[in-house]
């Protein structure tokens, strides 16, 4: 019943940010009432603490991607959720899975989308600047949504690529 619970609210949070650009707080809301119900159900008041740190990694790790644009708040909270309902290794292999998901999804849009070669050049640069040690934000092009992805998508693809994974080894 959790994996379900758990599928059901990643499913409702990649279907918001397909239409909205934005995860509802509400959701996630309730994804994390719903993770601590049923971890406390199943592991008695016990399971409350790796519960919670589950819940706090994501935020922790990745705030970093937050500061500097590569990742929406949506985005770490849903992680979050993730967390809640997960150990930390099906945490850590979701993450790990949605990171290479999103960067498929990425390749494939520069690789199909319109100005391929300023974008990979920006980009370049935009990683070397990283490298160096000058930090700001990765911004859209202005007015275009052209260069943002749906990065809950690729969440929910890396949460069954890690499941289906954890469950065959």
């Amino acid at each position: 019943m959790p994996v379900l619970l758990l599928y059901t609210i990643v499913l409702a949070a990649a279907v918001q940010d397909i239409i909205c650009m934005r995860i509802s707080n509400r959701l996630i809301l309730t994804g994390l009432i719903l993770a601590v119900v049923c971890r406390t159900l199943q592991g008695g008041m016990r399971a409350i603490p790796p519960t919670l740190g589950n819940i706090i990694f994501p935020v922790i790790i990745l705030y970093l991607f937050y500061l500097i644009g590569i990742l929406g708040a949506g985005d770490i909270k849903l992680f979050s959720v993730i967390g809640g309902f997960s150990s930390f290794r099906e945490l850590a292999y979701c993450m790990a899975a949605s990171f290479i998901a999103g960067a498929i999804i990425c390749l494939f849009r520069l690789v199909t989308g319109r100005g391929f070669r300023q974008n990979l050049i920006r980009g370049f640069h935009y990683v070397t600047d990283l490298f160096r040690g000058k930090v700001y934000t990765y911004e859209k092009v202005k007015g275009k949504e052209g260069n943002l992805i749906h990065f809950a998508v690729a969440i929910l693809i890396g949460l069954v690529i890690s499941r289906y994974y954890l469950m065959c080894v």
